[in-house]
């Protein structure tokens, strides 16, 4: 009898923690901007053979465990570009491209190479980059390897330009319209 209730109360623990995993982070639609210091970050992503759905935005040395705290909400669009409205002002990293079916980690392996430490400060946008990710060595990622590469193209211009249809009827569309001008003078 102990042993099915010890059974029950795992499964039922091993439930709540996969639901708070699971849940989609590109399902909801961009949150107007909610403070005045908050910032915006994006960029775009590429896998051959795999479609990028989530990119792992993590503040610098902090741990993340969910459900108490969470990384940043980081909204990922089928052509490759990506989001993160809301972003309080500090340094972070892009740990991880996901899709269904890979996990490519960057933060928990010995590619340091590949970390690059973005300091976000208040109240303004920052382009983290265009990236490809390219499996190198077939076979669980674990034991495979990948690169990732840095693109020239599609620049911060393109990505703005995509980006601002999505966050229409918000306040970073103003933002967005803004820094298009400015880099059309630069």
């Amino acid at each position: 009898m102990r042993l099915r209730y010890a059974q029950a109360t795992i499964l039922i623990l091993v439930s709540l923690v996969a639901s708070c995993t699971v849940v989609s982070r590109s399902s909801a639609p961009p949150s107007d901007i909610s403070a005045n210091d908050m910032g915006f970050v994006y960029g775009y992503v590429e896998a051959e053979n795999d479609a990028i759905d989530r990119v792992d935005l993590v503040e610098y040395g902090r741990v993340y465990i969910p459900p108490f705290n969470k990384p940043a909400r980081v909204l990922v669009y089928n052509n490759g570009y990506f989001m993160a409205e809301n972003i309080k002002p500090g340094k972070y990293v892009i740990s991880g491209f996901r899709s269904a079916r890979n996990h490519y980690n960057l933060a928990r392996s010995k590619r340091d190479a590949y970390q690059k430490i973005y300091r976000i400060m208040p109240g303004e946008m920052e382009y983290l980059g265009a990236f490809n990710v390219r499996v190198t060595k077939q076979g669980d990622l674990r034991y495979g390897r990948f690169s990732i590469t840095e693109l020239q193209r599609p620049g911060e211009r393109d990505a703005l330009k995509e980006l601002y249809h999505a966050t229409e009827g918000t306040a970073w569309q103003d933002k967005i319209a803004r820094r298009l001008r400015q880099l059309r003078q630069l």
